[in-house]
């Protein structure tokens, strides 16, 4: 009877464990090789149209999932490098804290395939089509 016990307390540990992770293997591959923007203008016209005469500011913000969990972000005009997991519905980027992500965390919620909400601020990050950040 003990022994059942036991084993019964060691499933039950198991399955609460195993559910703390609730996205399976490979999640992270629906995002590898994808990009996701946040745009600061309507328009590449508007951004151009705002940019002053000795300096240049940039349009939009970028998150890149690449192959390996690896992941690039750029927030002003440095792009950090770290990595990123997929758990539950959010994605978690992890780099070394530095001057523009001092927590080393960028967190997103995965609300569908196309738009990830940035959990610090609740910023839209729209999926990349094609080569332009205007698509």
């Amino acid at each position: 009877m003990k022994e059942k016990i036991i084993y019964i307390v060691l499933i039950i540990l198991l399955s609460l464990t195993a559910c703390n992770k609730l996205s399976g293997p490979g999640q992270e591959k629906q995002f590898e090789g994808k990009s996701y923007v946040r745009l600061f203008f309507n328009s590449e016209e508007e951004c151009l149209d705002a940019q002053p005469p000795d300096f240049f500011i940039n349009c939009h913000q970028q998150v890149d999932f690449l192959k390996n969990n690896d992941a690039e972000i750029m927030v002003s005009d440095i792009i950090w490098r770290g990595t990123y997991e997929v758990i539950n519905k959010k994605i978690i980027l992890s780099m070394e804290p530095n001057f523009e992500i001092p927590s080393g965390e960028v967190i997103f919620e995965v609300k569908n395939n196309t738009l990830l909400i940035k959990t610090d601020d609740k910023t839209e990050w729209r999926k990349m089509k094609g080569n332009s950040i205007w698509n």
